[in-house]
């Protein structure tokens, strides 16, 4: 009997340590290798974080059909729920108008499960405050639910219950309300870098891209910032054809960091700074990049396009 326990022990730190190669893997952007390793199991943990691979390189598909393996397999995990509205999300978005609206009523349903499931989890409130805020009422959305997330979030985390207001307040076009809940959102946080990031985004959005500037400037000098900071800070300069260079050494950094994270996969970064290089006309510099990002993510068609493009 004894045997059998530690047999049993080792087989499941096997399988611990396989997994957490597996997120290192999907940390450091290595997103062909860690869909090659997961490809070849078929348990509810590694299925999830299959799905998350091919979200990252924007198989929406494929990220779907194994998001919902992995919530039948192990329907009662909050985390399987919550990435598979996400796939569904990103799968909508991207479908034609026939079947888009029968799509986003699955994320939907993900997201309330996901909430449902582990209340406590704010960012599954934040992603279904988002979608009831975007989605129109005959798909289930509905600002009056969204502020009802927000409610549920304030006494454990203010800064995000104020970023979920914002976002109300912006569709309701009350645009210096969004502005001060980003605002308290900034104040009340202890790590206020990741909203500033917020507030620039809003400015771009409203096309006010010196404010914009400012706002990145501020989280990019904040000390004890993220890693992640500067591949955001990057983002919106892109986006808001503003600063390059600047951009450029953001992205840099963050690559050097050693700090590399999920949600700012490397491969997405050599991909943007494939980008950014373009747009001042380095083509040769950009080829590199696009490059660089294949060779982590040769599913990411997104690069292969651009790469294409100037070869």
């Amino acid at each position: 009997m004894r045997f059998c326990f530690v047999l049993a022990l080792l087989t499941a730190t096997t399988v611990m340590a396989a997994d957490r190669t597996t997120m290192d893997l999907l940390s450091l952007g290595r997103m062909s290798e860690a869909i090659n390793v997961l490809m070849t199991r078929d348990d509810a943990e590694s299925l999830s974080l299959l799905s998350r691979a091919y979200y990252a390189t924007e198989r929406w598909d494929d990220a779907v059909r194994c998001g919902e393996r992995a919530v039948l397999l192990q329907p009662e995990v909050a985390s399987y729920h919550l990435w598979l509205a996400r796939e569904y999300g990103e799968k909508a978005a991207s479908s034609n108008p026939l079947t888009a609206a029968g799509v986003a009523r699955k994320a939907k349903n993900e997201f309330e499960r996901a909430v449902q499931l582990d209340p406590a989890n704010v960012q599954a409130r934040v992603d279904l405050a988002q979608y009831y805020t975007e989605a129109p009422a005959i798909m289930g959305g509905g600002l009056d639910k969204a502020r009802e997330q927000a409610s549920r979030v304030a006494a454990n985390d203010p800064a995000e219950s104020h970023l979920m207001l914002s976002r109300i307040a912006e569709k309701e076009k009350q645009y210096a309300e969004a502005e001060g809940q980003l605002r308290q959102a900034v104040s009340q946080s202890k790590n206020p870098a990741s909203y500033w990031l917020e507030l620039a985004q809003f400015y771009r959005r409203r096309g006010r891209l010196d404010d914009m500037q400012n706002a990145i400037q501020t989280a990019v000098a904040l000390p004890n910032k993220s890693a992640e900071t500067y591949f955001d800070a990057a983002n919106e300069l892109y986006q808001g054809g503003r600063a390059f260079p600047a951009a450029v050494e953001y992205l840099q950094k963050y690559l050097a960091s050693g700090q590399l994270v999920e949600d700012a996969p490397v491969f997405r970064a050599h991909y943007l700074l494939g980008a950014i290089y373009q747009k001042m006309g380095r083509n040769a510099a950009a080829v590199t990049e696009y490059q660089a990002s294949l060779s982590l993510a040769s599913g990411f068609d997104r690069a292969r396009k651009a790469l294409n493009h100037l070869q």
